[in-house]
């Protein structure tokens, strides 16, 4: 171990495999506190007590206390949410810690693998969504089996638009705006058409997997444990979210007079 500490290049290594750990924590939706717990977790296990991290969400930095230390910064410019390579990141470190000697490389690449591992096929993420939607929007009154199928129908089409959008602008808040003026247009259309009795109920449970409902959590989260840039920013996030959500339903509405 000590001919590890001395080593430059072996501290360099081992700060970049943390750095990496954290972005990939960060782009995956954990909370501040988990990131930088994992991150400190990984140099200390190397005996790198020296060593600050500061996470926002949309950059982290790592850096040595001592004067001749180290820094090292990166910006994080796409942020999701994927609880399932959250969980694998965890374990990843919890592993790392135990290793007596491992080799960075192999730990790097091991962390690609995950970073490059796929979802849930799109088949089961847009019906689990459509499926999860209609069933909120049952419980508002939308329990006719066509308001039912309908709502399946439209908020498949609200969450493609929101993934299609996000994959070319980046922008969270047009994209949100553009699926909810797709999913209230559709629900007035219908309702024009006779097809439900009511847009409310198709609309609103088309719209809850837009909500930052998990943002807010993760906001309040940071703000109780002291992170507040972090908590401040995310909880910024939300409201703009929610203002988007807002302005495109009320956009559709005032103009479909509903």
């Amino acid at each position: 171990m000590v001919n590890k500490l001395e080593d430059k290049e072996y501290k360099m290594q081992t700060i970049k495999l943390a750095l990496f750990l954290g972005e990939l924590l960060v782009k995956n939706g954990a909370e501040t506190y988990r990131v930088e717990d994992s991150v400190l977790r990984i140099c200390k296990s190397r005996g790198y007590n020296h060593i600050n991290c500061f996470t926002t969400p949309t950059v982290i930095i790592i850096s040595d206390d001592k004067f001749d230390g180290l820094c090292f910064m990166k910006t994080i410019d796409t942020r999701g949410m994927n609880l399932d390579k959250i969980s694998l990141l965890n374990n990843f470190s919890r592993e790392f810690v135990n290793k007596v000697d491992p080799d960075i490389n192999e730990e790097i690449k091991e962390l690609h693998r995950i970073d490059k591992l796929n979802a849930y096929p799109s088949l089961i993420y847009f019906l689990g969504t459509g499926v999860a939607s209609a069933g909120f929007a049952a419980t508002l009154g939308g329990n006719q089996i066509h308001t039912f199928m309908l709502t399946v129908l439209v908020s498949i089409i609200g969450t493609f638009v929101y993934d299609k959008t996000m994959k070319y602008s980046s922008i969270m808040m047009f994209s949100v705006l553009l699926a909810s003026i797709v999913i209230t247009g559709m629900g007035v259309i219908m309702h024009n058409w006779g097809l439900i009795p009511r847009p409310s109920a198709l609309i609103v449970g088309s719209i809850m997997p837009l909500l930052p409902g998990v943002s807010f959590v993760k906001a309040m989260r940071d703000l109780i444990s002291g992170n507040l840039v972090s908590g401040t920013s995310r909880l910024f996030e939300v409201f703009v979210i929610v203002t988007a959500i807002a302005s495109g339903v009320a956009l559709v509405l005032g103009i479909g007079g509903v």
